[in-house]
Parts: structure tokens; C-alpha cells; sequence
């Protein structure tokens, strides 16, 4: 019997190497699979978060941007006011302003002849209670009266309302025109400057 064991040993050994080398070589190829299939799955993650956060930080620091936006407020005589806009820009670094599009400002919001004021664009300064209207400016006053400017300035403080980049108008067959405006005491004192050249209608 013991002349027969070194033989079988011999035989177990030379089946098992194979198997070892099969398992080995399975391995080689399966690992560097596996490797990349992780590598590649960490850089997706990573290539999707720096996307992420890239977007957070652009939303982050965009501008805050309302639509149809409404400002409120009341004059020291009393009298309410209120702006109303398509659009509106709040700016980054002065918060308190607020660029607008389309802007309308009635002066005595509510009452029965309030003074309304449209324009193309605007700019608020909340914290001042100063809006700037520019372009194709139009005046009513509740009373008939209208006139047309490329700019206003308006105090929501006190419903003063002035500019300087010439007005023409008038209502009632009275025609003005004119280098600068002013308007103050809820519309009732209105002052002509630079230029004036007026049409005035003799029967009012």
C-alpha cells in the first residue's frame, strides 16, 4: 500500500494546478474589469456633483428676478401709492434698488382722481423712496391733464414728480412745452422751466 501513495499524490497534484491556474488567470481578467466599472462610476459621481454645485453657485448668485411685482406704500399727505411693474431686477450689491420693466405709479392708489405714471423702464430705490422712470414717460393727473417726457423723478415721499429732459402736454385746449418740469402739492403747483411755449385757450 505505501508503494502506491506517492502515485495517487502525484495524480491529486497535477489535477489541482490547472484548476489553480484557470482560477488565477479568471482573476486577472475579471479584477481590472472591475476596477474600471468602480473608476468609472467615481468619476461619473464626481463629474455630477461638480455639476451640481456649479449650478447651485450660479442660482446662487443670480439676480432675484419678480414677476409682476407690486410696491405699496403711503405718501406724508396720506395718500397711498403704488407701483406695479411686468418685471423686476433686484441688484446684487444694493439690494435696495430695483431695476423695472414697464413700470406704472398711481399717486393717491384708491382715491377718485388719482395721478398715474407709466413708462419702459424704472428704477426704485426702496430704501429712499425714489423712482426713476425713463423712457417714453406719460403723465395723467385724474383731471384731464396729460403730458409726455423721456424722464421722472419721483419722490414717493412726498408725490413731488419732476425732470429735465423737456415735457410737452397740457388738457382742456391748453398746450404746454417746455425744457424741465416740476409737479408738487398733490398736483395742484406745476412749474415750466427752460424753452417755455404755451397755447393757452382763452374760454378756461
Amino acid at each position: 500500500m505505501t508503494s502506491f501513495a506517492p502515485s495517487s499524490a502525484l495524480v491529486l497534484r497535477r489535477k489541482i494546478r490547472p484548476r489553480r491556474r484557470k482560477s488565477v488567470s479568471t482573476l486577472r481578467l475579471v479584477l481590472p474589469a472591475v476596477a474600471l466599472i468602480v473608476g468609472g462610476s467615481i468619476a461619473t459621481q464626481a463629474a455630477i456633483r461638480a455639476a451640481q454645485a456649479k449650478a447651485a453657485s450660479v442660482v446662487a448668485g443670480a439676480p432675484l428676478r419678480m414677476e409682476n411685482p407690486r410696491f405699496t406704500g403711503a405718501m406724508k399727505d396720506g395718500r397711498e401709492f403704488l407701483i406695479v411693474a411686468t418685471a423686476a431686477v433686484r441688484d446684487k450689491a444694493n439690494p435696495n434698488r430695483i431695476a423695472l420693466e414697464a413700470p406704472q405709479l398711481t399717486r393717491g392708489y384708491g382715491s377718485d382722481n388719482p395721478t398715474q405714471v407709466v413708462a419702459r423702464l424704472g428704477d426704485y430705490d426702496e430704501a429712499k423712496g425714489a423712482l426713476l422712470l425713463t423712457g417714453d414717460v406719460q403723465i395723467e393727473n385724474g383731471d384731464g391733464y396729460a403730458f409726455k417726457t423721456e424722464k421722472a423723478v419721483i419722490d414717493t415721499r412726498t408725490g413731488q414728480v419732476m425732470g429735465d429732459a423737456g415735457v410737452q402736454g397740457g388738457g382742456a385746449g391748453n398746450q404746454v412745452r417746455a425744457d424741465s418740469y416740476s409737479v408738487s402739492d398733490e398736483g395742484d403747483r406745476v412749474i415750466f422751466k427752460g424753452r417755455v411755449r404755451s397755447r393757452l385757450n382763452p374760454g378756461n
